[in-house]
């Protein structure tokens, strides 16, 4: 697979139509762990189409805007990967 052993976070699945959808899609379908970024009211939309993935991905809060949240998400990362 091409993307065996690789960890990708994904910002922007909104609607299955998404092109972050389909780049979630297909590198599940190529072995790479995903992980997926939302936050406010669309957090909910990101998780209902996590769940149309081949394999459920969790949903990190980020607000791009917050330096609390990138703080926040680089130590997720870093205790995850």
């Amino acid at each position: 697979m091409l993307l065996e052993g690789k960890r990708l976070l994904i910002t922007g699945v909104l609607t299955p139509q998404s092109i972050a959808f389909a780049v979630a899609r297909i590198a599940q379908e190529e072995g790479a762990e995903v992980l997926l970024t939302s936050f406010g009211k669309a957090m909910g939309l990101t998780e209902k189409r996590a769940r149309r993935l081949p394999s459920t991905p969790d949903v990190l809060e980020l607000d791009a805007n917050d330096p609390s949240h990138i703080e926040a998400l680089a130590s997720e990362l870093g205790s995850r990967w």
